[in-house]
Parts: structure tokens; sequence; C-alpha cells
């Protein structure tokens, strides 16, 4: 059975919680990315900053210059690199994320899309059985 260390991505783009936000949208629209997940400089997750989030505020230009921080999420669905795929897909599918982080001790190891999830899934359904 795939595991989410089996689908995650490995090389994340992440950003300081002490960036400011026009920081955070430059980034997630240069990468072409939904969301940021934000780490601190030992690499510990601390939270995640989305477009849906910044979207709503962009408009005001002197939010542009506060910091990540104050608008991250903090309330974290997170995996380990050992939980089978189901329980990421059930994460997704429940709490309706686009991303789910796996974490090891509270470093971020990877990430999975709800993509990756579908993309696992559908590879082992595809695999024969074998009796």
């Amino acid at each position: 059975m795939l595991t989410a260390r089996d689908i995650m991505t490995e090389d994340v783009v992440t950003i300081s919680p002490t960036a400011t936000v026009q920081e955070a949208i430059e980034l997630l629209l240069l990468q072409r990315i939904s969301g940021l997940p934000v780490t601190d400089p030992q690499g510990m997750l601390i939270g995640i900053v989305t477009e849906f989030a910044l979207l709503a505020i962009a408009y005001d230009e002197n939010i542009r210059e506060e910091k990540v921080l104050k608008h991250m999420t903090s309330d974290l669905i997170t995996v380990g690199p050992n939980d089978p795929i189901r329980k990421v897909a059930d994460l997704c599918i429940v709490h309706r994320v686009r991303r789910v982080p796996v974490v090891e001790n509270g470093r971020l190891l990877g990430l999975i899309a709800r993509c990756d999830v579908l993309d696992g899934v559908y590879r082992t359904l595809q695999e024969p059985c074998s009796v």
C-alpha cells in the first residue's frame, strides 16, 4: 500500500513567517502554486498561507506589507510519512483541503496535493491483484 512518503513532493517551496504578504503573493504567482507552507529557520512547520487567503486581502495595499504570520492558517491538518494514502485521501475529502503537509517531529518533509492523491489512488487501482 502506498504511503504519504511515496506520493509527497519533497522539494517544497516554503516561506518565512516574517516575509511580507507582497512577497507571498509574488512567490505564489512565480511558482504557479496555490499555497505556501510557512516554516521557521529550522524547517519546523508553523502554518500555511493560501492564495484564497491572500486573494481576500490583495486589494488593500496597506496589508501587502504585513507579515505572513498574521495571515497564515496555523490550525493544520498534517500526516506522517508512513501514513497510508487512504488517510491522506480521507483528509482531503472530509476537510476539503487542497494540500496536506507531511511532517515528522514537527519538521516539514514534503507536501501532498490532491492531484498527487488522485494519481496514487488511480495507480493503485490499476495494479493487478495477486491471488
